[in-house]
């Protein structure tokens, strides 16, 4: 997933990085963030990957989910 440069401070957790996502023929901006350097109190979530589900069609096990209506859609 590359990046796209965007990143953000949290107060709690660091600074987030988010990542776009090539899907065919487009760019999806900004479709996941990660901390790679949390500070000390989020350290379990280093390394992890958070998706928007506004921007995507999630499921769960096989059956779709309705897209949530956030201001981040």
């Amino acid at each position: 997933m590359p990046g796209f440069g965007a990143a953000w401070p949290c107060a709690y957790k660091g600074v987030a990085s988010y990542r776009s996502a090539r899907i065919g023929d487009r760019i999806v901006a900004d479709l996941a963030w990660t901390y790679e350097e949390p500070l000390h109190d989020a350290a379990p979530v280093a390394g992890l990957v958070c998706f928007y589900t506004e921007r995507t069609d999630p499921g769960l096990d096989g059956v779709a989910i309705e897209r949530p209506a956030t201001p981040w859609a």
